[in-house]
């Protein structure tokens, strides 16, 4: 029989509703815990960190704990009226605003209006600008006041992966959280649970592929767990895992290096239509090399020659991929890029590169250049131009006194 119960994605299941819940930021909880304790929780505080790394979070269980009235040693209970109300989104007391979509001065102005409201269930009225760092210019100028005396009852929070962004101004006036990329473990960590929460499967290779390629980021972690889960009805294996999202296989990769090297056009083009063939996605071909490269590069910092390849081809090698857009559309896309890649010389640059050292014994380039070759090789054109001499040069620059007057 079907559930009648709609499919909720693993990450919405499995966001933290409590300081113990969240992966890793362990300085982080450990001074919003004590802040909550002590009752020292700021006004305005800014949660800066990569997508996915738990920023949102970190303010929906601060707004939690800040209301909670049965605080748990600083941590919200997640049981009490208060936080239900927060976790079911029910209150009218907790504002999430999306700063993309809500960023001009229009919004900001709606926003102060409504700040001398006092709470009407929870003790705190909290505000979450999420994606703060779109918010315009005028509308920061407008926000400035009201973020820097606030009403007591209210209290912002802001979440934003480019912190560079926000004026000077009103940085100043935030205390700053830093949230860090998650380490391979912590992921693999949390996929484990979920998967023995769930009654499911997987290889350990295979999880340990999912959050390699999460780089650092809980959610897509989550997300592409959550497709293989639909994907793989039984066990999850490495093979599902890179046929799903479109992966080379670390012997292909390897070969593709190895044709990158030697500068094997033929062979790498053939290998490139070999995957695209299988559904392979260059860019994820292309961010496999780098990292293959980078990995081998550093593991043999300490012995120049013991790894499969000199240090210096590998590094000439990475400079060409370093040098690739993936986003470039057009005939100039990424295919073409690394075709031209495969082709390039043995200094790491396309013949007729300009980025090349220059032959000092070759002509000057340009309409100059080559005005000055046809000079040197037509005697009868140098002799007509006169030689300046160091005389001529004084007689033009020479220091004439005034006349007397």
């Amino acid at each position: 029989m079907t559930s009648t119960v709609p499919h909720q994605a693993l990450y919405r299941r499995w966001r933290a509703q409590t300081f113990a819940e969240i992966v890793g930021q362990e300085a982080v909880v450990a001074t919003l815990r004590n802040a909550v304790r002590a009752d020292r929780v700021s006004h305005a505080l800014l949660f800066v960190g990569p997508r996915g790394t738990g920023k949102t979070s970190l303010a929906r269980i601060l707004a939690k704990a800040v209301n909670c009235t049965d605080l748990q040693d600083g941590d919200a209970c997640d049981r009490c009226p208060s936080c239900v109300s927060v976790r079911e989104g029910t209150t009218l007391d907790l504002i999430e605003i999306d700063a993309a979509s809500n960023r001009g001065i229009d919004d900001v102005r709606g926003l102060r209006e409504r700040l001398a409201y006092p709470p009407g269930q929870l003790r705190r009225k909290i505000y979450i600008l999420d994606e703060a760092h779109q918010i315009t210019g005028p509308a920061w100028n407008a926000l400035l006041k009201s973020i820097e005396e606030p009403p007591d009852f209210v209290i912002f929070m802001f979440a934003s992966t480019e912190p560079s962004a926000f004026p000077p101004a009103i940085l100043s006036r935030l205390q700053r959280f830093d949230v860090r990329r998650l380490t391979v473990a912590e992921i693999e960590g949390k996929l484990d649970r979920i998967l023995v929460a769930d009654g499911r499967a997987a290889d350990a290779g295979a999880v340990h592929l999912i959050a390699r390629l999460a780089a650092g980021g809980m959610r897509d972690a989550e997300s592409m767990l959550d497709q293989l889960m639909s994907a793989a009805p039984e066990r999850i294996d490495e093979a599902t895992v890179r046929d799903l999202l479109g992966l080379a296989d670390a012997e292909v990769v390897d070969t593709f290096i190895d044709h990158l090297i030697h500068v094997d056009g033929a062979a790498g083009v053939a290998l490139l239509d070999s995957l695209e063939e299988r559904g392979r996605d260059l860019r994820a071909l292309l961010d496999q090399a780098v990292e293959a490269i980078r990995v081998e590069l550093i593991a043999g910092v300490g012995d120049p020659h013991g790894g499969r390849h000199e240090a210096q081809a590998l590094a000439r090698a990475g400079r060409r991929l370093a040098a690739i857009d993936p986003n470039r559309a057009g005939i100039g896309g990424l295919r073409f890029q690394l075709e031209l890649a495969m082709f390039a010389d043995d200094q790491g640059a396309p013949a007729g590169d300009e980025s090349r050292p220059a032959d000092p014994t070759a002509p000057a380039r340009g309409v100059r250049g080559a005005a000055s070759a046809k000079m040197a090789a037509t005697p009868e054109l140098t002799a007509a131009v006169p030689e300046r001499t160091a005389d001529a040069r004084d007689e033009r620059t020479a220091y004439v006194p005034p006349a007397p007057s």
